[in-house]
């Protein structure tokens, strides 16, 4: 027993010494250049420059779930209905020589189940604009809207045609 026991560690410790001798003999290679991301702390946290370019983007985004129970009536109800809805947005700025040039998308889609409604998909370009010295086109929330506050409650205010 004593003998095959240290014929097994003979050969792990000389198949290890074998194993660092051939990888310290390796050449060491020259990795690339790479241009790596920089940081881009002109117009706030979160922005970063493009490779190449001098436009700075932030890309961000959230995901919300919930689940609701109501006490069903008869027995073919629906008692649990869940809701989750996930948004990206990517917001471009570059500086010009007449002023700031910014794009904004935000995408949204929201899934509904049970009590909610039946299996519902609603993708929805929530904000999509361009802003150039001081002029913005396209869909965007004004100042006096609140696109998170739910609709048809008493007291909610809004100002656009925002669902």
């Amino acid at each position: 027993m004593k003998l095959v026991k240290s014929l097994l560690l003979g050969s792990v410790a000389g198949l290890a010494a074998v194993a660092g001798a051939q990888a310290a003999d390796l050449p060491a290679k020259k990795a690339a250049a790479v241009e790596y991301v920089r940081v881009c702390s002109t117009y706030g946290a979160g922005f970063f420059y493009i490779p190449g370019t001098e436009t700075c983007l932030r890309v961000g985004g959230r995901v919300r779930a919930e689940l609701r129970y109501v006490e069903p009536e008869t027995r073919d109800q629906d008692a649990i209905g869940f809701r989750a809805r996930g948004r990206i947005q990517l917001d471009a700025r570059t500086a010009t020589a007449y002023g700031l040039l910014r794009t904004f998308v935000r995408f949204e889609i929201t899934r509904d189940t049970g009590v909610y409604g039946a299996f519902v998909n609603t993708p929805n370009v929530d904000q999509a604009f361009i802003q150039f010295g001081g002029l913005t086109a396209g869909r965007a929330l004004s100042f006096f809207d609140n696109g998170d506050l739910p609709t048809g409650h008493f007291g909610t205010l809004r100002f656009s045609d925002a669902p």
